[in-house]
């Protein structure tokens, strides 16, 4: 029975990969699609070449990150024991990573000549090549293609769950910047399209990726290895049916007008068809909930599951080479396509300090990612308190005021005019770099992490025990260190904003994104290394701290006087272009921006100084408490033997004091010994053992 469910594993790729093409051409058929242009017509081998190479780029997409994921994080371990080395069954997972990748990069270069000759036209003498790359999107779909290859080969050269865990890393990147390469790209609501079309190919990778994954791996697992990997799929599957019905939703309203659209129009017929195959995988999905421990019931919903899902691909692709409803045609605005340069039009309502507040920009992904942050959070510290365990409340306080900060930076007035006016961008920087991250820091998510989560133990890794492994890594290691954390913070201003980086960041969608996940990480590492309450791998001076961030904090102030007094425009031909200012109005919009800078970082700095004082003295105040317990167990003995041995220093003890320097250093040694059993008998505070403080260090210092 065995080789006969190996053998319909090895079956189903081929059928499921016919079915998807089939799928695809219908649904073009049903939109129009097939029926060749008019002013440019395609070449018949884009008409049907296309949706069979994107087939096939799909179906790698599916293994690479089903194959990762489930190797990474799904399959149990072999014992106990933590081993990152990877056993023969994660082996085996991990080389069908490797080849999903390869086809994924082998048809990601496919599509770029195929990108071409549908912009050159059929008959054309152009260099397809060159047309391809002369473009935006052959480009994106070039670094797809690397990133592809990047992930092949870690999977082909991983002895571990570590590199593959790079894999996977990749993997997920190129699926992230699908989006950018699709018909989001060139969407009227770009920034929104194009967030909602990489959240959908990353949730479709996940959820249909793992499917399929532990499908071809059913005949290899006993039935406790298959219930535990589906059990441990399960969560997964939630989160990525949840993320395809909301992007769903956003890329709909886009491209839609109406939802009698849905009845009245070929693509809204595709996208209903869509739907309802989602919504009947999100049944079948959970009907498998019931199956943990019967895996021939599994493997009959999952081949079911498995059709439905090629379906539904083959809908995406044909709406991916379909018109919508609403065209996606970019207006001018004035003299200027201001639209087609931003992606949306700046508010109507005059920039102002009120504004920065009272203006809604939506950044649909962005609020979804902070209620999400807020929402898991607010479950772990639900789960602690139905425990019986205790969490301060000031933390949740500071943790959900970050995420309500995080989403105004998103969403509010400064995103709003960010990318028009270089002093609303430096609003939305600060925030991002000196508001956000501190009072996420305070939130001690880590922590929160690691006391509502339950390790596991079967030697497998989640991903608690992926977060604590990422902080004792040697990664960490370097940068927990204060001087590299605040060069890390004020190096990188200077290089983004003195250097073409930053008006590449307001032309590229992907490298605005790029530039706000940046801010965000060096903010937060910048925090973390102050005034953080996470766990981390060595202590840390107080003065050490003190000292970083009046350097840091003095040079990014310095560096705020400098843009102010700069004799040149930051990224001058963007706003040029543009056209919204003259040279002068830029000059003191850019004035005003440095002085933002300069001012901003004025309260962080008093912020920053009186935590890290108030963490300093509860530091001397635990080993004051640690001396007076142990002293009071000993009654002093360790005060009077260092006495007696200060006494023999001024001959005072004579040869009777130089007898009891041994017994001086066997109290202390002893002294030590219970004070540490006494601690360790208390347990790890906040889940988490504690790093050891400088006064520890000093106590038990000969």
């Amino acid at each position: 029975m065995s080789v006969d469910l190996r053998r319909a594993s090895t079956l189903s790729i081929p059928l499921l990969l016919l079915l998807t093409v089939a799928a695809a051409l219908v649904g073009m058929a049903a939109t129009g699609a097939l029926t060749p242009a008019e002013l440019v017509p395609a070449s018949p081998l884009v008409t049907w070449g296309l949706p069979v190479v994107r087939a096939v780029h799909h179906l790698g997409l599916l293994l690479a990150i089903g194959a990762g994921g489930t190797a990474v994080l799904l399959l149990p371990g072999p014992g106990r024991r933590e081993v990152t080395t990877l056993d023969p069954l994660r082996r085996r997972t991990v080389r069908l990573g490797a080849a999903g990748a390869l086809l994924w990069a082998v048809a990601s270069l496919a599509l770029i000549p195929l990108v071409g000759l549908e912009a050159a036209g059929a008959g054309t003498d152009l260099n397809v090549w060159e047309v391809a790359i002369g473009g935006e999107l052959g480009r994106i779909q070039l670094g797809i293609a690397v990133f592809a290859a990047l992930s092949a080969l870690a999977y082909l050269l991983a002895r571990s769950t570590v590199l593959a865990c790079w894999g996977l890393a990749f993997a997920g990147i190129g699926a992230a910047t699908l989006g950018l390469a699709g018909h989001a790209g060139s969407s009227l609501d770009h920034v929104n399209a194009v967030n909602a079309m990489s959240v959908h190919l990353v949730a479709v990778s996940v959820w249909a990726g793992g499917l399929l994954v532990l499908f071809l791996l059913s005949a290899r697992m006993d039935e406790s290895q298959m219930a535990t990997a589906i059990q441990r799929f399960s969560p997964w599957a939630l989160a990525a049916v949840t993320a395809l019905a909301m992007s769903g939703l956003i890329s709909a309203g886009i491209r839609m007008s109406s939802v009698a659209e849905l009845f009245t129009t070929g693509y809204g017929r595709v996208v209903l068809a869509k739907a309802l195959g989602l919504l009947a995988l999100a049944v079948l999905g959970a009907l498998q909930r019931g199956r943990l421990g019967e895996r021939l019931r599994f493997r009959h919903l999952a081949a079911t599951e498995g059709l439905v899902m090629a379906a539904v691909i083959g809908a995406s692709i044909a709406l991916g080479r379909s018109a919508p409803p609403v065209p996606q045609d970019i207006p001018a605005v004035g003299d200027l396509t201001v639209l087609s340069l931003v992606g949306y039009l700046p508010p109507e309502q005059e920039f102002s300090p009120g504004a920065l507040f009272t203006v809604f920009q939506p950044d649909w992904i962005a609020l979804a990612l902070a209620v999400t942050m807020a929402g898991l959070y607010l479950t772990g510290v639900v789960r602690l308190t139905r425990r019986g365990d205790a969490w301060p409340w000031i933390r949740t306080a500071c943790f959900l005021a970050g995420c309500l900060a995080f989403a105004w930076v998103m969403n509010g007035g400064a995103a709003a005019w960010g990318r028009f006016r270089f002093d609303a961008h430096m609003v939305q920087h600060m925030a991002m770099m000196m508001i956000v991250p501190p009072l996420w820091v305070l939130g001690a998510p880590v922590t929160l992490l690691t006391r509502a989560v339950a390790p596991r133990t079967d030697g497998s890794r989640g991903v608690r025990e992926w977060v604590l492994a990422a902080l004792h890594s040697g990664y960490s290691r370097l940068l927990s260190s204060p001087p590299l954390a605040g060069l890390i913070f004020v190096g990188s201003l200077v290089i983004f904003y003195f250097s073409p980086l930053f008006e590449l960041a307001m032309r590229h969608h992907l490298g605005h994104v790029l530039m706000t996940v940046h801010f965000l990480a060096s903010g937060y590492l910048f925090a973390w290394v102050l005034i953080g309450i996470d766990p981390s791998q060595k202590p840390i001076n107080p003065v050490l701290k003190l000292i970083t961030l009046l350097v840091t904090l003095a040079f990014h102030a310095f560096f705020g006087v400098a843009m102010v007094s700069a004799t040149w425009l930051v990224a001058e031909g963007w706003y040029a272009q543009l056209g919204m200012y003259t040279a002068d109005q830029l000059e003191l919009v850019q004035i005003r921006g440095g002085t933002i800078m300069w001012a901003i970082s004025e309260v962080p700095t008093v912020g920053y100084a009186i935590i890290v004082a108030v963490l300093w003295m509860k530091s001397e105040d635990r080993r004051a408490r640690q001396f007076d317990r142990k002293a009071a167990r000993d009654g002093g003995a360790e005060l009077a033997a260092y006495n007696a041995y200060l006494a023999t220093l001024r001959g005072e003890g004579g040869a009777d004091g130089a007898e009891r320097g041994p017994d001086v250093a066997e109290s202390s040694a002893d002294g030590v010994e219970r004070d540490g059993a006494e601690r360790d008998a208390e347990g790890p505070q906040d889940g988490v053992e504690p790093p050891a403080t400088d006064s520890d260090v000093a106590r038990r210092s000969p």
